[in-house]
């Protein structure tokens, strides 16, 4: 019985789920983390997400099933090629997960947010299918299912989210994408071994890939700094325009930069963090800076909501 759990686990992918926290990017920026009449559409859209992608990954195994099977690797952790699970139940998931899907419009009757959900699933069919055997465009198609993952949580709550985090969130999922090719290639080592497994690593080499990484990297910390000093207009030099809480924003830029340097690490002395990037996640490092970088950022967008928001019950 633990087996059978272990091996539904798996097919559904829950150690994945981490990505649909995207989800949750325009509830916070917007600052209405405190308007609560928000949760139950989030916790709904979440589990509507989690449905989708589970959907990808089934219909994905289905597909590679015979590749699986021939794989020593995957053979093992994959459990329709295992055999744990019979391709009938993966169907059978797939048809309950749609319908949870489906169901779900009575709850949040979003359409903007139901074309997100759509997108997800197209272009995870499209790169499966498709253009994971191009080099450059599997990652940026990859990075797409973040984008749709964020604009639709903002969608949930009707705003347009920022430019600069729209890029940011686009560079974040290019970054652990690359980090994910750069493990594979550490761990397969032989390139006619790497190739068997990706076809897009006949073009990706262990030197592109590193250039890619850093380009990608110094980017996304650009994007990030921009993106604070233009949301609380950081470089007016009117003394009635500064608010102390939002310049303390600023001191989460080197913090933000630390993340990127320590993931950097983890994945290139640590090829197998590279290849499932929730793992770095358990990382002390990562752990206590990212715990940093959430105070700083709540400290910043919403000092203001906090203080009303205390008031408030203190009346009560």
């Amino acid at each position: 019985m633990v087996s059978k759990i272990r091996s539904l686990l798996s097919l559904l992918r829950v150690r994945q789920y981490y990505k649909n926290g995207l989800i949750f990017f325009g509830l916070f920026f917007s600052e209405n983390l405190l308007n609560f009449s928000y949760y139950f559409s989030f916790i709904i859209g979440f589990i509507v997400l989690c449905c989708a992608s589970s959907i990808n990954y089934i219909i994905n195994d289905i597909k590679d099933i015979s590749d699986d099977k021939n794989h020593p690797e995957k053979v093992k952790k994959k459990p329709l090629a295992s055999e744990e699970l019979s391709i009938f139940f993966a169907i059978l998931m797939i048809i309950c997960l749609s319908i949870i899907i489906i169901l779900s419009w009575i709850l949040i009757p979003n359409i903007p947010f139901f074309v997100m959900v759509v997108f997800l699933i197209i272009t995870g069919q499209v790169y499966n299918h498709l253009l994971k055997n191009y080099a450059f465009v599997d990652v940026i198609t990859l990075s797409l299912g973040y984008i749709w993952r964020a604009l639709a949580g903002g969608y949930l709550i009707q705003i347009q989210l920022s430019p600069w985090l729209f890029i940011a969130i686009f560079q974040i999922a290019m970054f652990l994408s690359i980090a994910k090719r750069k493990g594979d290639l550490m761990i397969l080592g032989d390139k006619e071994k790497a190739i068997e497994h990706k076809k897009v690593y006949d073009v990706y080499t262990p030197k592109l890939l590193d250039q890619l990484y850093i380009m990608i990297g110094a980017s996304l910390f650009i994007t990030y700094a921009l993106y604070l000093i233009s949301h609380f207009n950081l470089t007016s030099e009117d003394p009635s325009q500064f608010v102390f809480y939002e310049f303390i924003s600023i001191f989460s830029i080197p913090v933000f930069l630390y993340i990127i340097m320590r993931y950097m690490y983890l994945t290139t002395s640590k090829p197998k963090i590279a290849r499932n990037p929730e793992r770095a996640i358990f990382d002390k490092g990562i752990i206590i800076a990212g715990l940093i970088l959430v105070s700083i950022l709540l400290f910043s967008y919403y000092y203001d909501n906090f203080i009303d928001f205390l008031f408030k019950l203190l009346n009560i």
